[in-house]
């Protein structure tokens, strides 16, 4: 699947991360940027980007029997083998900032373990470094932490509390990393993550239920039933010593704070994945005769999963005609099309794009850079740092917009426009010719809206340098 599943947008737009390295980004922490630029020392085929993916979740796996083999060897191959099967691992492919989130909370987990059982202070040292590199690849990894402290509250013994100074002074090199970079650049990720995205949140119970959904798929359905039916097996862990404990509060305390979050804001599928493959190595205190059944029923699950995903790949096109974003489907399944007209009529303009999606789409697809231009969203800000329209003055432009009004919304930042259209497949993609950018316009029209919505930080964080400031005003 890794091969044959088209590129998604994040994955195309982590590669224009890869491409322009930097200690920090606009949305998220750096570590998919980091991943993606070492990657791509091996070519620039999705495939070769799917690779950390793929490799994380067999190497995860052989952690994962290493540490509960010492408990039952015949039931760690089992948990070992249901995770692979689950939909955690089956539909890990994409190449996103989610899998080092998954990848290093897991081994923070583990070496915090290691650490705690063996009583080895270096084990505790590389829990807080895998936790660091956790915390640089999303904001969810500071669960983590919050589950490690409870943990430390609960049973309050003194290892425990070493273990974790030790782990939090070892990740605070990397934390302070991040801290450094949103120091200098108006504390974007903090905005991104708690207000740009959390606007007009309201009471919805549909969002519990579609969570508790997904959930239960994310378990596999199988054990999520038994997990349930048992009292979440607390009964069971709680008369077990404190080894299996670790990995029931990794898993449930952030589980606790995604279900209340989910009755306000709809909850991502892929939220919760960094914590779920804490869920296989305690289901080890289940019968082995229903891991033997889970475990059929996981490799069903995955059956499934892969034939849906092959059929939807192997749908043709114009099946999806009527849609509503039917040019979004034909960009991501037949690029080739479209990037030939785009090189072919674009010339020596420079090129650009509306949307974040379609400018890191098509300069994948293109091999070309594209701009990202006029765009009002939140997401896809990164391009702010690539970008200096003040070179671009007085430049022409060729501008492949999804949308005909486009044209309409551009007429003040050129001297001249035109627009064409292309029909590929029954979808039209709108060629938008812009003679003689007006920066000045752009600035006082454009610009200073994006600096007054995303550069602005409160007054109560301190801050550095504000780069859009600077560069445009």
């Amino acid at each position: 699947m890794a091969k044959i599943v088209p590129i998604s947008g994040d994955e195309a737009y982590f590669i224009i991360w890869a491409k322009h390295l930097n200690y920090g980004y606009y949305e998220h922490p750096p570590m998919i940027g980091w991943i993606m630029w070492l990657f791509s020392f091996a070519g620039n085929d999705i495939f070769i980007y799917r690779m950390f993916p793929v490799i994380s979740v067999v190497i995860m796996s052989v952690f994962m029997v290493g540490v509960l083999k010492e408990i039952d060897e015949n039931k760690a191959y089992l948990c070992a083998s249901i995770f692979l099967l689950s939909p955690v691992s089956i539909l890990n492919i994409l190449s996103v900032n989610d899998v080092p989130l998954i990848f290093f909370t897991f081994l923070a987990g583990v070496f915090f373990y290691r650490a705690f059982k063996q009583n080895r202070l270096p084990y505790a040292a590389l829990s807080g470094f895998f936790w660091g590199c956790a915390f640089l690849s999303k904001y969810f990894s500071v669960l983590f932490g919050f589950s490690v402290l409870f943990i430390c509250f609960i049973y309050r013994e003194k290892p425990l509390w070493k273990i974790t100074a030790i782990s939090l002074l070892s990740a605070l090199p990397l934390i302070f990393i991040n801290l450094l970079w949103n120091y200098d650049n108006c504390w974007l990720n903090i905005m991104f993550n708690l207000f740009f995205r959390n606007k007009n949140l309201s009471f919805n119970f549909l969002s519990f239920i579609v969570y508790a959904i997904e959930q239960i798929v994310l378990m596999t359905p199988f054990l999520a039933i038994i997990f349930i039916k048992n009292g979440f097996l607390w009964n069971r862990i709680r008369r077990d010593s404190l080894n299996l404990k670790f990995f029931w509060y990794f898993f449930i305390i952030p589980q606790v704070f995604f279900s209340v979050l989910s009755f306000i804001k709809s909850i991502g599928l892929h939220w919760t994945a960094s914590f779920l493959p804490f869920f296989f190595m305690f289901a080890i205190s289940m019968r082995q005769d229903i891991l033997d059944r889970a475990a059929r029923h996981a490799f069903y699950l995955s059956i499934a999963i892969v034939m849906v995903v092959l059929v939807l790949v192997s749908i043709p096109t114009d099946v999806f005609k009527s849609w509503e974003k039917y040019p979004q489907i034909v960009m991501f399944k037949e690029p080739v099309e479209l990037c030939e007209a785009i090189n072919r009529e674009s010339k020596r303009r420079i090129l650009a794009s509306t949307g974040y999606t379609e400018t890191s789409v098509l300069s994948y697809y293109c091999k070309k850079e594209f701009v990202l231009f006029g765009s009002m969203s939140r997401s896809g800000r990164y391009y702010d740092y690539i970008n200096d329209f003040k070179k671009f003055d007085g430049r022409d432009f060729f501008i492949v917009s999804l949308n005909k009004r486009d044209a309409e919304k551009f007429l003040n930042y050129f001297k001249t426009v035109n627009i064409d259209h292309i029909d590929i497949r029954g979808a039209k993609f709108y060629f938008i010719y812009g003679d003689g950018f007006i920066f000045n316009t752009y600035r006082q029209l454009y610009l200073a809206k994006i600096l007054q919505m995303y550069y602005n930080p409160p007054d109560f964080l301190p801050s550095g340098t504000n780069f859009f400031r600077e560069k445009y005003f």
